[in-house]
């Protein structure tokens, strides 16, 4: 939590934020910033913290997971999972992972088609994806700001909290630099149940038990006139993972399941990422920044159950973005515009999926092939204008207004582009094929437009001690058809007027954004033909998959919000702040593929947090050190009626239903909560630096509460039947230990350890029926860093 007068500066950088950097470029001194918007709450994250945090794949997820509104799931956990490079999924305030809004510079990164999809294995389809569009290397990005509530009014589509990550800005200052970055399987500690076990040693889909992984980034500075800079970035970040395939004999006279044998094979899983911002100042207050955006992860599989079948998970997104700032006489004037293609694949190796049964029963039967390749595409374009006007006095109170207008258009398409085709058919003994069962999945294209329209005002009225902020969003789209309007207030008390003693309150509504891929599946399923069944030609169509959102309101949440701050001295703040939570009218799915599904506004969910916090203020000094920390607690209470990792395919669930847990009969409202629930958690960094030595010491500690991991063992006499078993707390402490010798100027040498203690835990119950079936905490993590700037 953050006291006014710090988010008060947070405004002013975002306001002045290109303006700012440009003038750094012509003159030796920053130009005095006048605030002019409101007030604004958020947990940022520099490129110092950044720089202390150890934090293994940088990815966003794994910087900001300790943030006290953010949990995650542990049952998604990819502790077993150490060599993949795909970010975690992450809640805030209870709300469901996929309505968290992504933004890079202010405009949208977010996968509204398929973010719930993270089944990773092959079927027809089924193209994998995740809610960050932009798998971003942290080591590119120069701030990361986490609105998690008391949400400004230019923020919508969302009903959990906002991540804007802010690429570096070029400062003209002729640099490069490289860095290096290694870790492997034989640094790493883990732990498996036996359940898993196999699996894991396998690597299959999901898996990773041996893998290396090296992480190359480079940048550079570039002055190109005394008014601009260009400042490039890029890294590849590259997990080599060895798996276990299923590979074909080709010298076998009639090739048959006996002719297999298991091979481990290395695969990849690679994100390269390329950000490049040109800055330019115009004369007259004009300021301008053009951003180019490429981020693109490939994740290489293999099968050990089908033979020479092998495929590619791939996230691709590029995007160019402009915004301009124009300082007008009575104000600031920014317009942004922005293009992104956002899509998500699946490649496999082959155009037809064959199971291969022999009339000659000496011969086994195998499966082959694959679906070709098949994706899902998001064209996205924006455009954003707002106005913030000079403060305006009237009488004793003083306004702070702006204003402004947002349109998002995107076009979002299912491809499949070739014919692909599963079939099952018997090798007769006169080398003749019988198929018995084969299925035509068309090419083609399915696609659905979706445009949304935001309008907002905000007016921070300050009076005296105290400011009052009011504010609306309305917002129209053409997916649901619904117009929605968002008020939203806050209320900031300067008790002793000397910004020392601050309390808040807030009121918010917060309308969801909606998952396109549902609307994509009818036409899908349109592109199914029965060639032959039971050994016969029919060349029927296969089953219309429809979908009905008919009178459907857009999904909400309503917030309640408080905050309080208090300074002790002059370098430490002591924070409270407890937001609750009120989602309504979420969607749930009923009905079947084959009947069709229907939608309802039946999923609801409250959630409270509440959390202690206690900062520095600026560096204290101790044993001939500069230090800075932070402690934030928190203790969260959620109860939802729908499981929220399904999407939209979860199922309304009656509070009032008989259940049994452990064989003892309870309501379904008293079952424990499970997924993105940890009730209790205790977050603290600590950072030293030590200038004359070069050292920077960077330290994170977690702490987890206890509490109950749940799983489904099924259904006796209509009565659901659940296991549970109690998981313990744990810390973790993470270290991330710098040095730049003064002796070699430019050389930066890093030893990261994730959890120095190596403590394994439990996390959650994997087999609700067998004893001691957990997934476990992946052990301690070392990364060794080498970098150079020039």
């Amino acid at each position: 939590m953050l006291a006014c007068t710090a988010a008060g500066l947070l405004a002013a950088q975002s306001s002045a934020h290109a303006a700012g950097n440009l003038e750094a470029i012509a003159t030796s001194e920053l130009p005095s910033v006048q605030v002019t918007a409101e007030r604004v709450e958020a947990r940022v994250y520099d490129r110092e913290e950044m720089d202390a945090t150890p934090e293994g794949n940088r990815d966003l997820t794994s910087l900001i997971s300790s943030n006290p509104a953010v949990r995650l799931d542990p049952s998604m956990s990819n502790s077993g999972n150490r060599g993949s490079l795909a970010p975690e999924s992450f809640s805030i305030h209870g709300e469901s992972p996929y309505q968290n809004q992504y933004l890079i510079d202010g405009i949208s990164g977010t996968n509204s088609i398929n973010p719930q999809e993270n089944q990773l294995g092959l079927q027809v389809g089924r193209v994998p994806g995740f809610a960050q569009a932009y798998n971003i290397d942290t080591d590119l990005l120069d701030q990361v700001r986490v609105y998690d509530s008391r949400v400004p009014v230019e923020f919508g589509q969302f009903q959990g909290g906002v991540v804007d990550a802010r690429i570096k800005t070029p400062t003209g200052s002729n640099r490069f630099s490289i860095k290096r970055s290694f870790n492997s399987s034989n640094l790493t500690q883990q732990q498996e149940p036996d359940v898993d076990l196999e699996k894991w040693r396998n690597g299959l889909p999901g898996y990773s038990s041996v893998w290396k992984k090296h992480f190359t980034s480079m940048s550079g500075d570039l002055r190109l006139s005394e008014d601009s800079a260009v400042l490039v970035s890029l890294s590849r970040r590259e997990s080599e993972i060895q798996r276990q395939s299923k590979v074909l004999d080709p010298s076998a006279a009639i090739p048959n399941g006996k002719s297999t044998s298991m091979e481990l094979r290395d695969s990849t899983d690679q994100v390269d990422n390329l950000m490049a911002k040109l800055h330019t100042r115009w004369g007259g207050g004009t300021s301008t920044n053009l951003l180019l955006k490429y981020s693109d992860r490939q994740e290489d599989l293999v099968s050990n159950t089908f033979a020479d079948t092998s495929w590619t998970n791939r996230q691709k997104a590029m995007g160019l973005g402009f915004d301009l700032d124009q300082q007008l006489d009575g104000g600031k004037l920014t317009a942004t515009l922005g293009v992104d293609q956002l899509d998500a694949s699946r490649e496999s190796s082959g155009n037809e999926f064959v199971t291969q049964l022999f009339a000659d029963k000496s011969l086994s039967t195998y499966t082959y092939g694959g679906f070709g390749t098949e994706s899902l595409e998001q064209r996205q374009y924006t455009a954003r204008l707002r106005m913030d006007w000079d403060p305006v006095q009237t009488g004793n109170v003083q306004h702070r207004i702006y204003a402004g207008a947002q349109l998002l258009s995107t076009d979002a398409s299912f491809v499949r582009a070739q014919d692909v085709r599963a079939a099952s058919q018997t090798l007769q003994l006169n080398g003749s094929q019988k198929v018995t069962t084969r299925t035509l999945y068309r090419a083609g294209t399915v696609g659905v437009d979706y445009n949304s329209l935001g309008l907002f005002l905000s007016d921070t009225m300050q009076w005296g001690n105290w400011a009052l902020t009011t504010s609306a969003r309305l917002e129209r789209d053409d997916f649901l058809n619904n117009t929605n309007l968002a008020p939203r207030a806050r209320l900031d008390w300067d008790v002793l007027g000397d910004g020392r003693t601050l309390l808040g309150l807030g009121w918010a509504r917060y309308f969801g954004q909606d998952l396109l891929g549902y609307a994509l599946k009818q036409g899908k399923s349109a592109l199914v033909t029965h060639e032959i069944q039971k050994g016969v030609l029919v060349n029927t169509p296969g089953t219309i998959e429809r979908n009905q959102y008919d009178g459907l309101k857009t999904p909400h949440s309503d917030e309640w919000a408080f905050t309080a701050s208090q300074q002790l001295g002059f370098d430490v703040e002591a924070g409270l702040s407890y937001v609750r939570r009120a989602s309504r009218n979420g969607l749930t799915q009923r009905g079947s593929a084959s009947s069709g599904y229907f939608y309802a506004n039946g999923a609801t969910a409250q959630a409270e947090t509440a959390t202690v916090s206690l900062r520095t203020l600026k560096p204290w000094k101790a044993a001939a050190a500069q230090w800075t920390g932070r402690v934030d607690f928190s203790w969260q209470s959620v109860k939802r009626n729908h499981d929220t990792t399904l999407g939209w395919e979860s199922e309304e669930e009656a509070p009032d239903d008989i259940i049994s847990v452990n064989g003892v009969q309870m309501l379904r409202k008293d079952k424990p909560a499970s997924g993105f629930y940890v009730p209790r958690r205790l977050s603290a960094t600590l950072n030293g630096r030590w200038a004359q030595a070069g050292v920077t010491w960077g330290n994170r500690l977690n702490w987890n509460g206890a509490r109950t991991g749940i799983g489904y063992t099924g259904t006796i006499k209509g009565v659901e039947q659940y296991n549970s078993q109690r998981l313990p707390s744990y810390l973790t402490w993470d270290m991330a230990l710098t040095y730049q010798p003064h002796w070699a100027p430019g050389v930066t040498l890093s030893l990261d350890m994730l959890n120095v203690l190596n403590r394994r835990v439990p996390l959650v119950v994997t087999t609700a029926g067998a004893a001691n079936n957990a997934r476990w905490q992946t052990g301690r993590e070392i990364w060794l860093t080498a970098g150079y700037q020039f």
